[in-house]
């Protein structure tokens, strides 16, 4: 629990603040900040829409607060109340029946939960108390942020306690290597008219399911379902997940009849279409060291190799911890821009992930703790980044395993040290639709 409370410790409240602010976490730590917060809160909150009623004053100047309770990035409970006002509970756990929980307020929980979760990691924590005062507009900042401490001697408090004994039963049952490990991914690509053209809907060939289907694009984009994605059927080996993903290229080269379109893929390919390459995971517990582990061992590499262009991505998209529970049970690690840029450098993370997540007790080290590194990786800033995953190398080359994934791994880790990135502005389509076996 709290394995980076020392990384929380060390930092100033300006430090924490900034922290906060370039992993695209609006927040007011510092006793200025809070003074300027307030100075700008006049008006409208705009939070009728998603609140209910009897939890949200008719005064439009009552500025609403919630207190998020997490332990192991899971919120616990949250409590809103208002300045001025007493306190006034609503406790929300996850997985509970939905049926208790009205539309509108599981609407509002799941900003909340997204806010309070990356403010607590970002700052080096995984359980304890985020407190947020709504701006309207739906827009929360970060004014506390308290951790969770164990007491010698003494049990945590509820519902940090139970929620410790259910985490620790979980993990008793999970095997060494996690054999029963199932993983997938949807990484995401855009259909452009010639090498200069406009990007054409992938919805205009692609269905919205299947293995090669469209899905939504970034806010402000025009088109109806404009991004295209891969979805190949989750495998419990990187080999047969790599077949089932040139399987899924194959259905939309076959779908996407005008062969006079580009294929584009990174983390922006074109300005303001930022591209993700989501993996998913079932069959493993997620936990915040297996968090870190994957922005360190994994995100920090990928940031090594890609295109300049991609870094404009971060804050908004490819803030490190991004991740999501899924309804099968596992979650998705959001993180990484589509890697489908190039065969070498998707079958390079597939097999590096799936590694890394069998394994990531053995892989303690975490420099993106540190503030300058965090500030580089931010900025793309490679030469510090490149320097401080030297030694991580060493660690995954150390791993039960890797001699069977080094085929695949050991190209990444040679492109790292020749300086060298992928290129967004290529077209991937040949790349991907040629018949060789992963």
């Amino acid at each position: 629990m709290n394995e980076g409370y020392h990384v929380f410790d060390a930092l100033s409240l300006e430090q924490r603040q900034q922290r906060l602010l370039r992993s695209g976490v609006e927040a007011a730590l510092t006793q200025q900040s809070k003074l300027m917060l307030r100075d700008g809160m006049e008006g409208d909150i705009g939070l009728s829409a998603l609140v209910p009623a009897n939890v949200i004053s008719t005064n439009a100047r009552h500025r609403l607060r919630y207190k998020v309770y997490i332990y192991n990035l899971t919120v616990l409970r949250i409590l809103p109340f208002r300045t001025g006002a007493g306190m006034k509970g609503l406790t929300f756990t996850p997985g509970s029946d939905e049926s208790v929980e009205p539309p509108e307020r599981r609407g509002l929980n799941k900003l909340l939960e997204g806010v309070a979760v990356r403010a607590l990691y970002s700052v080096g924590l995984d359980s304890g108390e985020v407190l947020l005062l709504s701006k309207g507009d739906r827009r929360y900042v970060v004014e506390e942020i308290t951790p969770l401490k164990e007491q010698s001697g003494e049990p945590l408090p509820e519902p940090y306690r139970t929620a410790e004994q259910t985490l620790e039963r979980i993990l008793a049952l999970e095997l060494p290597g996690r054999p029963g490990m199932m993983m997938g991914m949807d990484p995401e690509f855009l259909l452009q008219r010639g090498a200069a053209g406009r990007v054409v809907p992938a919805s205009l060939y692609l269905p919205t399911d299947g293995v090669a289907g469209c899905d939504a694009g970034p806010p402000g984009t025009r088109g109806t379902f404009p991004v295209a994605e891969l979805r190949p059927r989750p495998r419990g080996s990187p080999r047969a997940l790599l077949a089932q993903l040139m399987s899924a290229a194959a259905t939309a080269d076959r779908l996407i009849a005008d062969r006079s379109l580009a294929w584009r893929a990174g983390g922006m390919p074109l300005r303001g279409w930022a591209l993700g390459g989501h993996l998913h995971f079932s069959g493993v517990t997620l936990t915040a060291p297996l968090l870190r582990a994957l922005d360190n061992y994994l995100a920090l590499p990928l940031l090594l190799l890609e295109d300049a262009r991609a870094a404009s991505r971060r804050p908004r998209y490819g803030v490190l911890g991004d991740f999501r529970y899924q309804p099968h049970g596992g979650f998705e690690y959001r993180t990484l821009p589509s890697f489908l840029v190039s065969p070498v450098v998707a079958k390079g993370a597939v097999y590096l992930a799936h590694l890394i997540v069998s394994r990531y007790e053995d892989l303690p080290l975490r420099p993106l703790d540190r503030e300058d590194l965090h500030a580089a990786y931010y900025r793309g800033d490679k030469p510090p980044l490149r320097a401080a995953f030297a030694p991580l190398k060493g660690q995954l080359r150390a791993l039960g395993g890797y001699e069977l994934a080094a085929r695949y791994i050991e190209p990444l880790f040679r492109y790292i040290d020749e300086g060298k990135t992928w290129n967004e502005a290529r077209d991937i389509r040949g790349l991907w639709c040629a018949k060789e076996a992963p």
